[in-house]
């Protein structure tokens, strides 16, 4: 077996190791570790909610939207819809009718934004059995509801504010009932939001043969679909994606994520220099008995191999230890259940294999190495 083997395997896991050098280096790593942890937990949470955020609002507003620049109503005879999808995309279009109204029950009074459509953007938002909007029914969200003191099977009034100009006695009424709640998660649609079916919104605003704009979704990339469709929309209409409608929300989450880089990262800075401090503490420790092993004949090649083997045997086992803490952590959490995460977690295989093949350099006779593994190994799934 060779020389410097043997140092590796004797100093590998020293008995007594309570030295200052020692100490020292486990709390810098400790702190490095938790710097790095905290910066990248920050960061996690950061994501999650900017994802969350994107989810809900692409799934109420839609993806993009086309309206008229200037506000006005879109006639359907202009067969809009056909034009967006003669551009080739796989795209949803759908019309969709927006206008503001007073809600009425009893002696509350809300006002509110209606939005006729064919159906619910997204599903699991509503307390519904169904996706469409029936006709006379109104769906409201759950602050709202709250507000006045509803509940599905209830009536309210609804007031459109069409013509400011009228008396309000003069105005149009519209007795409608509540077949469902929303629960998006954001005030801003919870209490001001309320969805009825297309047709329904078209006798509220009297709108006979136009509508507000159209809704497009798609599974693509919302960049890619706009600058096609910029080639198909010409003045006076317009694209509005859910970004532009809400930019100044993810302008200031960008905005929280560069000073929490910057305090985090100094924290890491911090660490790795007490790291480096340590790791020159270690060595001029070392200097005696690296100078004995070269008095003794010693190559600089199998020293520097002392000093590789045994950081990197050390290093694959606290990866093995991280990597499957973050693994356990991951599912007894449950986190992500839609989307599929690859972990790459070192069992105690390589050990096995490592060990074989130490026995092997020392001169046992080994002619085949056999490897037991279960089904969640990584040898046995590859």
């Amino acid at each position: 077996m060779k020389l410097y083997l043997q140092f590796v395997l004797r100093y590998l896991y020293p008995k007594s190791s309570s030295n200052f050098s020692s100490n020292a280096s486990i709390l810098a790593i400790v702190g490095l570790s938790i710097g790095l942890f905290s910066l990248i937990l920050t960061m996690s949470i950061i994501k999650g909610f900017e994802i969350t955020l994107e989810q809900k609002l692409s799934s109420i507003d839609g993806l993009i939207r086309v309206q008229n620049i200037f506000g006005k109503p879109i006639s359907e005879k202009e067969n809009l819809d056909s034009l967006l999808y003669s551009s080739g995309l796989l795209i949803d279009v759908k019309p969709y009718i927006r206008g503001t109204a007073m809600i009425h029950r009893g002696k509350q009074t809300q006002g509110v934004i209606i939005e006729g459509i064919k159906a619910v953007p997204n599903q699991s938002f509503f307390i519904m059995d169904e996706q469409a909007v029936d006709e006379d029914d109104i769906i409201l969200g759950e602050s709202l509801s709250q507000i006045l003191d509803v509940s599905i099977e209830d009536n309210v009034i609804i007031t459109p504010l069409i013509n400011t100009s009228k008396e309000l006695i003069k105005k149009k009424y519209s007795i409608i009932k509540v077949s469902g709640l929303f629960k998006s998660g954001m005030q801003e649609y919870d209490n001001t939001i309320s969805f009825v079916s297309i047709d329904k919104a078209k006798r509220i605003f009297e709108m006979d043969d136009h509508v507000t704009g159209y809704i497009v979704n798609s599974n693509e990339k919302i960049e890619n679909i706009i600058e096609v469709l910029n080639d198909f929309v010409r003045y006076p209409y317009y694209l509005e994606s859910w970004k532009d409608r809400h930019r100044v929300i993810f302008e200031w989450i960008n905005i929280q994520r560069l000073p929490i880089i910057i305090i985090f990262g100094l924290i890491a800075l911090v660490a790795i220099t007490n790291i480096m401090a340590t790791i020159s503490m270690i060595i001029r420790e070392k200097n005696s008995q690296v100078g004995i092993l070269m008095a003794l004949g010693m190559k600089t090649s199998d020293i520097r191999k002392i000093f590789l083997f045994q950081g990197g045997v050390n290093s694959i086992n606290w990866a093995r230890i991280v990597a499957q803490s973050v693994y356990y952590f991951f599912c007894y959490f449950k986190l992500d259940k839609k989307g599929k995460v690859s972990f790459s977690v070192p069992t105690g295989n390589f050990g096995d294999v490592y060990a074989g093949y130490l026995a092997k350099k020392m001169g046992l006779p080994i002619d085949k190495l056999l490897v037991a593994t279960n089904e969640n190994d990584i040898l046995h799934r590859a």
